[in-house]
């Protein structure tokens, strides 16, 4: 191989990497801010809840949203996910902590994996009910380049009466 040829072929190589190296780092940054912008939706999902903003917390949620809660069938658009919470949050105060422990993007979609602890104290005054659970989220880009809950399921790790 001649000294021309070598030289062509190792600037390629080197463009090559340099092109790779640029386009890790955009995506590291980009998720980076991905992620971040997902963690803040969490941040937001628990302290609506906490301050009993059912508007606030329906404004994370897509048009088209579906909550999958345990024991029931989807509950499917943003009109119906509101119709179906509007009770809890008239009848109860909530304290919640959520744990997001995983977080992959693919594109405009992404899911978010985790734990939540929460109490729900009714305003009657009776007993406070205290669950501890999971939750696996597909969130979707919105065209703002936000972030928005499209599909959530999520169920209690506390067992059934009887088992």
């Amino acid at each position: 191989m001649n000294k021309k040829i070598l030289l062509q072929f190792s600037v390629g190589i080197f463009a090559g990497i340099t092109l790779l190296v640029s386009c890790s780092s955009q995506e590291d940054a980009n998720l980076e801010a991905d992620t971040a912008a997902i963690n803040d939706i969490w941040t937001m999902y628990a302290s609506s809840l906490e301050a009993g903003d059912l508007s606030a917390w329906l404004s994370l949620w897509t048009e088209n949203g579906v909550q999958m809660p345990p024991n029931e069938p989807p509950v499917i658009g943003k009109d119906q996910i509101q119709k179906k919470n509007k009770p809890a949050f008239d009848q109860f105060t909530f304290e919640m902590e959520i744990a997001n422990e995983e977080i992959r993007v693919a594109g405009d979609l992404a899911f978010s994996r985790g734990t939540y602890t929460a109490t729900f104290s009714p305003k009657n005054g009776d007993q406070p009910v205290l669950i501890d659970g999971k939750f696996m989220t597909i969130l979707e880009r919105q065209p703002d380049g936000s972030w928005k809950i499209h599909r959530d399921i999520f169920n209690s790790n506390v067992p059934l009466d009887g088992e």
